[in-house]
């Protein structure tokens, strides 16, 4: 990327310094802070957050892989602006408009995650966004008078919007979250939503600001934004540190009393499941299930949440590692035709259902020859 095309905020910076720092009482707060900018302490706090969210089992790998990546993105970029704050360099400048491309689907892919046991379906369900985040690289690189900062915030523009489709998602469409954790998933998808917001705001001031650069004034207010951005991942960073660092138990939410209605419909649907052994069918949905109880698919979610404090989807899979069990015990099929006959099609999806529940490997449960 030539120097013309090196993104406005470089000189913005070295503008505000000075028109900052020509005022004593804030010179005077900037001089205390020049040895350790706010941007760093947000690069640090970002990176304590990835790590234990890396340490975090409870999210399976490829969407805590995402959105490690995503913390460690933001990190990363607050770092290369503090370089070129404390230290005038011009190549932190080229590298940073790459990393806040990637930001935004970072954290929309590790959202969606959720939603998708890693394998090919996942696989096939990140097509699109690789295609737009290659495009927009292709734009960062390609010879052409536009900013950085254009591209940025189509990226931004357009992952906001995706980011929030996910808030339309309920407990059976993100089998990987346990329904008392919805709620922290949903908090998790509004800060970021809040957080793209701004940056969103920011870029499209910048690009704005690349039309009239020598107003001083709108320079200013340009400054007071990034100001406020950094601010609010300091912020959200204080926040979700607890939350992340917490206990399971801290952030379990106590369950909803289930109903006398729910009790019997539970009842029902466990015997119906006992006897006619429906979590084999690798096809089985919620919608069937509640058919072959005549009751609405709704009322058959809402009271597995209920009573065992899971969705749907654990709850059928449940069923299917006790019969995986029973069979690695009793019979002396190959793992892999236990996994069919119990209903999984996924050998990732089965190991990762199998440990969860079992704390072991089907291998190591079948040499250890543990009673049920």
């Amino acid at each position: 990327m030539g120097p013309g095309r090196a993104s406005l905020r470089a000189k913005m910076c070295s503008f505000c310094a000075a028109a900052v720092c020509s005022k004593p009482a804030i010179c005077y707060y900037i001089s205390g802070m020049s040895s350790f900018p706010i941007s760093w302490l947000v690069s640090i706090l970002t990176l304590i957050a990835a790590y234990t969210l890396a340490w975090n089992t409870r999210i399976p790998l490829h969407a805590r892989l995402l959105l490690c990546a995503f913390l460690l993105c933001l990190g990363t970029v607050a770092l290369l602006l503090g370089l070129r704050l404390s230290f005038q360099l011009d190549w932190p400048g080229r590298v940073q408009p790459f990393l806040a491309i990637i930001a935004a689907p970072l954290a929309y892919l590790g959202f969606k995650a959720l939603g998708y046991e890693a394998g090919p379906q996942w696989r096939k369900a990140c097509y699109w966004d690789i295609v737009i985040v290659g495009l927009a690289f292709l734009g960062l690189i390609a010879p052409v008078p536009v900013s950085a900062d254009v591209f940025i915030l189509a990226i931004n523009c357009i992952y906001l919007a995706r980011i929030a489709t996910l808030l339309r998602r309920n407990a059976d469409d993100v089998p990987l979250v346990p329904p008392h954790a919805m709620h922290i998933l949903r908090a998790a998808i509004y800060a970021t939503l809040a957080l793209i917001g701004l940056m969103v705001l920011a870029d499209g001031l910048i690009v704005s600001a690349s039309l009239a650069a020598t107003d001083p004034q709108l320079i200013d207010m340009l400054t007071g934004v990034s100001g406020l951005f950094a601010g609010f991942i300091f912020v959200v960073a204080l926040i979700a540190g607890p939350m992340i660092i917490g206990t399971p138990q801290a952030a379990t939410a106590e369950r909803q009393t289930a109903t006398k209605s729910d009790l019997e419909l539970m009842s029902a649907l466990n015997d119906l499941m006992d006897e006619k052994q429906l979590y084999r069918d690798s096809n089985l949905t919620l919608s069937r299930v509640a058919k072959r109880l005549s009751v609405p698919a709704r009322d058959v979610s809402a009271a597995t949440n209920r009573t065992t404090g899971e969705n749907f989807s654990r709850y059928i899979n449940g069923h299917r590692i006790r019969y995986a069990q029973r069979a690695l015990q009793d019979t002396n099929l190959p793992i892999t035709e236990v996994m069919f006959e119990a209903g999984f099609l996924s050998k990732s999806s089965f190991n990762t259902e199998f440990r969860r529940i079992t704390g072991q490997t089907p291998s190591a449960f079948r040499t250890g020859g543990r009673d049920l």
